[in-house]
């Protein structure tokens, strides 16, 4: 196999796997490529396509959110009819999610959301000529929506605010996420919710300290983040 193999890809951009791979498996991500039927690389994004040691991805910088299946989001309500709310996901993207889709929700006891309400869901279908699916039902819990325990739940209260695409999408990798919030969690209490779709919702006493803390950490290393959460632990409530 080839190795260090880097140039730029634009979206929809096929590339035969063929010639880069030489009897080898290869691991790649499935957030930036698809491979097709015929062992073709599929592009994503529009970026630098790389491959080394067997992985292949497209370094990109996104400004738009492009949905994927599972992704967790923050939706504000935008309307509703008898049987769908209509969910912005932000950059004109609107997701219909059924009224049925709360945990335990029945016909005489379901969620009553108002437009312009803010949630937290999952998006289940992804539909390119009509809107896609999003749901408030959660796999791997059984709490009903009443109990307001659920993860994916009408947001009541807090602050929400849309940062860079880059930076949010940051804080849900296995590294980045713990070591921030948990920072933070040194000096105060709250609830955080992070949307892939670039939107973080905070409460808690210290929500607008935090929403700032996070504005001003966008642009900086991991490590400069910690120096810049201690900076300002003499702010937070005790």
């Amino acid at each position: 196999m080839q190795s260090a193999l880097v140039y730029i890809t634009l979206p929809g951009e096929k590339i035969p796997l063929k010639s880069l791979v030489i009897g080898n498996t290869i691991k790649t991500n499935k957030q930036d490529v698809n491979i097709t039927k015929s062992l073709e690389i599929e592009t994503k994004h529009a970026g630098w396509f790389w491959l080394d040691q067997q992985k292949i991805a497209i370094c990109h910088n996104p400004i738009y959110y492009t949905p994927e299946i599972e992704d967790y989001v923050i939706v504000q309500v935008t309307g509703k009819n008898s049987e769908y709310y209509f969910c912005d996901l932000g950059n004109g993207l609107v997701y219909n999610l059924n009224q049925m889709d709360f945990e335990g929700a029945t016909k005489k006891n379901k969620p009553n959301i108002q437009v312009g309400q803010f949630l937290y869901a999952r998006v289940i279908e992804l539909n390119h000529y009509l809107k896609g699916k999003l749901s408030c039902i959660n796999p791997q819990s059984k709490k009903e929506w009443t109990t307001g325990e659920n993860l994916f739940r009408e947001l009541i209260g807090g602050v929400i605010v849309d940062l860079p695409l880059n930076f949010v999408q940051s804080l849900l990798s296995s590294q980045t996420k713990p070591e921030l919030f948990k920072e933070i969690s040194k000096h105060s209490s709250f609830e955080v919710c992070v949307g892939k779709n670039g939107r973080i919702w905070i409460k808690g006493a210290d929500a607008i300290l935090i929403i700032n803390l996070l504005k001003r950490c966008a642009p900086l290393q991991l490590e400069q983040q910690l120096n810049m959460i201690n900076k300002f632990a003499s702010q937070f409530q005790q």
